[in-house]
């Protein structure tokens, strides 16, 4: 839930409900006015609090008149820069020509030991959580309706050659891994090889080859070097024997020749380059568009910053033309922002996939795989993953215990269920699967996201159709679905911090909100029965996430706004939940502050100022 958007508003200071399955939790009119008057006083106090100390706190008279944004939008902006100073580091990176709208303080590196490939952008000074690193508009600024929300394929190729701006997409392309210089040398070499040392005849006459068309490296080659070329090479090769794959290509050569669209150096495009081309997006794509600088980010599964989509700029209200200009006013830069402490020289570090936060590891080990050519490994590979990325940030700002709660929040009953990068795992279950990952075994976590994403669909269908006699029906029939689908889930993954469970809390609450909305009233058993979804959700994500996390924020409002809808209509039902720390009304008051004071420190860490400090440079 956004905290913008109180779904709970519609509470107002009365209860009037006409549930009957309500009436025998709602507390005589005398116990909820104490409880109102309570909360109203404990907030007001708590508030007044705050004012005096931040009073306290508060800078000389002349800095105090040029700081409009909170104490953390403050600290966020205490990189100063210039239209000179980003000009002079923009020159560095790998497309000068086509400098980011703004760059963090932050520098791009290619002596990274432990990062891919060796390159990667790191912290020039010590960050606090929020602090913008980069913003940059798309070079491919979104994709096609049939692309939306799929892996990115051959209709990308042919949106961004249908672009006025083809040729100069194409060639910065060029530009991005695997580029196409680094392609042709790998490739290149191959063929070499091949025709020094012809395949082996095997004694039934098949050629003897390799799964993996591995690619010896020059003797001068690093490990990092030779990985690389490996992963050119069978991704290539694994392309090339997709005969669907390679006839459309085909298509697409003849597409970009009728069109005048060509390499840099003014030759066409063959199917080399198009295959190339799927790879850049497959590698380097967001549901956003396809970004230059962006691309430099390395991957970890425990990431330093978020990337924040483009979004519309909030509407001011007036006439209806005003929605005629939302094209307009859509900030199509996206940013890049820390989400807790960094130490400076630290890799700064995204997740490649779009919403990491909810997925199993053996999901994102097959999407990496699968789209990043990338692997986190299996129960030992992935400790040491978590372990490697803990001693590089050191005690000295991060909690190497998060990394912990991050392998155990993946355990299935006590143990780190089995994995492979193709996403195929040999076992004796059942042969149903149907994903197009092959193998035979249906893992636990599969079975239970394959559920989810079913569950969300209809959440979805619900939020995108008109309300009609049955929509509050099926908004109540999913939500009880949902409450039986955690429970299944605790029982099978026998791990109350189980990271599916999140995303079980997550759909709980969304769908709560909605049934909310439609029925513009109270419902005391509704919410009594979200809270706990929420309470479980704030402390998953801490534990996983950190204590300055955005995400930590929403689920601080969602547990907030809960207990103060039943602190105002039905404290006892709030006591009968036995929440740990709620035990009375004073808990109770205090919890919800803490929630509260919480969200809104989170946010404030986070202020939407990008457009002010774009301002602030072009000024200098």
């Amino acid at each position: 839930m956004a905290p913008a958007d109180d779904p709970f508003a519609c509470f107002g200071d009365s209860s009037s409900s006409d549930d009957d399955d309500e009436c025998d939790e709602v507390d005589d009119d005398d116990d909820m006015d104490r409880a109102r008057r309570l909360v109203e006083r404990h907030n007001d106090a708590a508030d007044a609090r705050r004012r005096r100390r931040s009073t306290t706190r508060a800078s000389p008279p002349a800095v105090a008149a040029t700081t409009t944004k909170t104490s953390s939008s403050s600290s966020s902006r205490s990189f100063e820069s210039s239209r000179e100073d980003q000009s002079e580091r923009a020159s560095l990176l790998p497309w000068p020509d086509v400098p980011p709208s703004y760059l963090g303080p932050m520098s791009l590196r290619d002596d990274l030991e432990d990062e891919g490939g060796g390159r990667g952008y790191v912290a020039s000074s010590d960050l606090p959580p929020g602090t913008l690193v980069l913003v940059e508009t798309p070079l491919v600024d979104g994709w096609s309706d049939d692309q939306r929300g799929r892996r990115l394929g051959l209709e990308s190729i042919r949106f961004v050659l249908d672009g006025d701006d083809a040729n100069f997409v194409v060639r910065c392309m060029e530009g991005l891994h695997p580029r196409r210089e680094r392609v042709n040398v790998v490739l290149g070499r191959r063929r070499r090889r091949r025709r020094r040392d012809p395949p082996r005849e095997e004694e039934g006459g098949e050629a003897a080859t390799t799964a993996t068309s591995e690619v010896p490296p020059d003797e001068s080659s690093s490990s990092s070097s030779s990985d690389e070329e490996a992963q050119i090479a069978s991704m290539m090769d694994t392309m090339d024997r997709d005969a669907d794959l390679v006839d459309g290509a085909k298509s697409l050569v003849s597409y970009a020749y009728d069109k005048s669209v060509t390499n840099s150096d003014g030759s066409p495009l063959d199917v080399r380059d198009v295959m190339r081309m799927l790879l850049v997006l497959r590698y380097n794509g967001f549901d956003s568009g396809l970004y230059l600088h962006f691309s430099m980010f390395n991957h970890a599964e425990d990431p330093n910053c978020i990337k924040f989509r483009p979004a519309i700029a909030e509407e001011g209200g007036g006439d209806d033309d005003d929605a005629i200009e939302i094209a307009d006013r859509r900030r199509n830069y996206s940013e890049a922002r820390t989400t807790r402490h960094v130490r400076a020289g630290e890799a700064l570090t995204l997740h490649y996939l779009e919403d990491p936060r909810e997925m199993s590891h053996a999901t994102r080990r097959w999407r990496l795989w699968d789209q990043h050519r990338f692997d986190i490994g299996d129960e030992v590979g992935y400790g040491r993953f978590l372990d490697v990325n803990s001693t590089k940030t050191g005690r000295l700002y991060n909690d190497n215990d998060r990394g912990h709660m991050i392998f155990e929040s993946e355990l299935v009953r006590g143990k780190f269920p089995p994995s492979t990068r193709e996403g195929n795992v040999l076992d004796d279950a059942s042969n149903d699967r149907d994903d197009g990952r092959g193998g035979d075994y249906v893992p636990t976590t599969l079975n239970i996201e394959r559920s989810l994403d079913e569950l969300e669909g209809l959440l979805v269908e619900l939020g995108s159709s008109d309300a009609d006699g049955t929509h509050f029906d099926r908004a109540v029939a999913l939500e009880l679905t949902i409450v039986e689908m955690i429970a299944a889930s605790k029982s099978a993954l026998g791990n109350d911090k189980h990271i599916l469970l999140s995303r079980c809390y997550r759909l709980h609450l969304d769908v709560v909100e909605m049934i909310l909305r439609l029925t513009h009233g109270q419902s005391v058993e509704l919410i009594a029965r979200s809270i706990p979804s929420a309470a479980s959700l704030l402390e998953s994500r801490r534990l996983r996430l950190g204590n300055d996390h955005p995400d930590v924020a929403r689920t601080y409002h969602d547990l907030a706004m809960g207990i103060r809808a039943l602190l105002s209509n039905s404290p006892r039902r709030l006591f009968s939940l036995k929440l740990e720390g709620m035990s009375t009304l004073d808990d109770c008051l205090r919890m919800e502050h803490r929630c509260r004071f919480e969200r809104d420190r989170i946010d404030g860490l986070y202020p939407r100022d990008v457009d002010d400090i774009l301002e602030s440079v072009r000024r200098k």
